[in-house]
């Protein structure tokens, strides 16, 4: 990727985080051309690149929008969160430090303040950065890979989703208790924290929470 492709592509991602493109809204090339002083050739290969990581969808007419996810896609990721994340606690459990777990209390205490005062860029950006923290911790250079891929996804969800304080604060408030049960390495409280986390926002199948040992009861 060229140097104004990859400045192309980092820009845009950042416009599509911080809410400025919304899922299914079209990308507006000529004038992110002008507005960022580049060619549309290196806007394209941005948006191939966007479209390669799921935040991008570009149509039969080679006109591009902001991926909105129909609800059989959120389920299908929620899925795959479910499982990796599960597997992200169990490895930061046995192999994180004290030091680690006061960085993630950190974190659920920002992701709290940040949902509290209704910034929903912070509180979503700090969620991101909560759950691939306990990745980090993990030491597992392949699921910290993929969890920073799926998480880019998972972003974008979380702005389709949406909807007000209160509802922001309850997704959020098992973060703190999974914490502590990777502090205390408590495995099968650990496993039903992470699912009670999603399992609503994602509408999971109860049969796949059954999948997971701890994941069926509370």
């Amino acid at each position: 990727m060229s140097t104004q492709s990859a400045a192309a592509y980092r820009q845009i991602k950042e416009m599509i985080f911080r809410m400025e493109l919304l899922p299914g809204a079209r990308i507006p090339e000529l004038q992110l051309s002008e507005k960022l002083s580049i060619s549309r050739t290196p806007i394209h290969d941005a948006l191939r690149q966007l479209a390669a990581e799921g935040l991008v969808t570009i149509g039969a007419n080679r006109g591009a929008s902001v991926t909105a996810f129909t609800e059989i896609q959120m389920q299908e990721i929620g899925a795959l969160r479910l499982s990796q994340d599960i597997l992200s606690a169990q490895l930061a459990s046995y192999y994180g430090s004290a030091s680690d777990f006061d960085r993630l209390e950190r974190l659920a205490e920002q992701c709290e303040a940040a949902a509290a005062c209704g910034d929903v860029y912070g509180r979503i950006r700090t969620d991101k950065e909560f759950h691939l923290e306990i990745a980090n911790i993990s030491g597992n250079s392949y699921l910290i890979r993929q969890q920073y891929a799926l998480y880019q996804q998972v972003h974008l969800i979380q702005i389709s989703k949406y909807t007000n304080i209160e509802n922001s604060l309850s997704q959020i408030h098992r973060h703190k208790p999974i914490v502590t049960a990777l502090r205390e390495g408590a495995v099968n409280a650990m496993r039903t924290l992470i699912c009670a986390h999603i399992k609503d926002f994602y509408q999971l199948d109860p049969y796949l929470l059954k999948c997971y040992n701890g994941a069926g009861r509370g």
